[in-house]
C-alpha cells in the first residue's frame, strides 16, 4: 500500500478497504507495511503521534480483525506507556480481534536511531495455523534475524517494511536466501510510493517458499496470495534443505 504521511485516520481507512478486498480470498494471515497507520519519513513527528498499545489505532486493528476473522499483522508507531519511549512496532492480532503480540524494531536504519529505541529480542507467536516470527524492514538485512526466528521454530516469518530505491535487488537475494538458508516460508510486506526528499518505495512484496518458488506483486497497491504447505518443510529438512540441524555453532567466531 501506499500511505498518507502522517495521517493516521486516511491510512487506517484505506487498511480496511484493503482488508475487505483480501477477506474475499478467505485469508489466514494479512500482513501490512512497516508504519503503514503513520507513513514513513515522520522524523520528529514519529515522537508526535507514537501510540500506547493497546490505543485507538490498535483497537480499530482489532476491528478489521475480527471483522473479516483474520490474523492480522501491522506496523505502526509505539509508545510504550511505562518509559514513553518510541519503538518502531508491529502487531499480531487474532481472528477474533485480541492483541496477541507485539514485536519491536531491533535493527533501526539511518536516522530511525534518532527517534526510536530498539528492541530487545526476536519473539515467535504461536498461531492457530503456525508457529509465526515477524521483523521489520532493515532486520530482514541481518541474517541473525531469521536464524533465530527459525531456532525458535518459526514456520513463516514475514517483514512488514518500507524499503527504498536502490535497494530492491539485494533485497530479493535477501529474501531467498533468508527462506532457504532456514527452510521457512516468508512473506514481504513492503511500501509503495514517494515521500519527501525523493524517498521511493520499490513494493515488490511477495511470498517465498523454501524451494524458491515467489509470488509477486509489483509496484503498485494491492495484494498476493499463496497457499503455504507446512509439510514441505518437514520434507526439505529431511534431505534438502537441513540447515537448521547442521549447524556447526562452535566453530563460529
Amino acid at each position: 500500500m501506499d500511505c498518507k504521511l502522517g495521517d493516521v485516520k486516511a491510512n487506517l481507512r484505506k487498511i480496511h478497504r484493503i482488508s475487505r478486498e483480501i477477506s474475499r480470498t478467505h485469508p489466514d494471515i494479512a500482513v501490512f507495511p512497516e508504519l503503514a497507520t503513520t507513513g514513513y519519513l515522520l522524523r520528529e513527528k514519529w515522537v508526535e503521534l507514537a501510540e500506547e498499545i493497546p490505543g485507538v489505532t490498535t483497537d480499530q486493528l482489532s476491528k478489521i480483525a475480527s471483522e473479516h476473522g483474520f490474523y492480522l499483522v501491522c506496523g505502526l508507531d509505539e509508545k510504550d506507556s511505562k518509559s514513553a519511549k518510541v519503538f518502531d512496532s508491529a502487531v499480531l492480532i487474532n481472528p477474533n480481534g485480541k492483541l496477541e503480540g507485539i514485536y519491536r524494531k531491533v535493527h533501526l536504519w539511518d536516522s530511525e536511531k534518532n527517534y526510536f529505541s530498539r528492541g530487545k529480542a526476536f519473539p515467535v507467536f504461536k498461531t492457530k495455523y503456525c508457529i509465526l516470527g515477524i521483523g521489520i524492514c532493515y532486520d530482514l538485512e541481518f541474517p541473525e534475524t531469521a536464524r533465530t526466528q527459525s531456532k525458535a521454530g518459526a514456520d513463516l516469518l514475514v517483514f512488514p517494511s518500507a524499503e527504498i530505491d536502490p535497494m530492491s535487488p539485494q533485497i530479493d537475494s535477501y529474501l531467498l536466501s533468508r527462506s532457504a538458508e532456514n527452510c521457512v516460508f516468508v512473506g514481504f510486506s513492503n511500501r509503495i510510493g514517494r515521500e519527501s526528499g525523493g524517498v521511493s518505495f520499490f513494493g515488490h512484496t511477495r511470498i517465498i517458499s523454501p524451494d524458491a518458488k515467489i509470488k509477486t506483486l509489483r509496484s503498485r497497491e494491492g495484494f498476493v496470495v499463496s497457499d503455504l504447505d507446512l509439510e514441505l518443510l518437514t520434507k526439505l529438512r529431511k534431505k534438502q534443505l537441513p540447515y537448521l540441524d547442521e549447524l556447526q555453532p562452535r566453530a563460529y567466531v
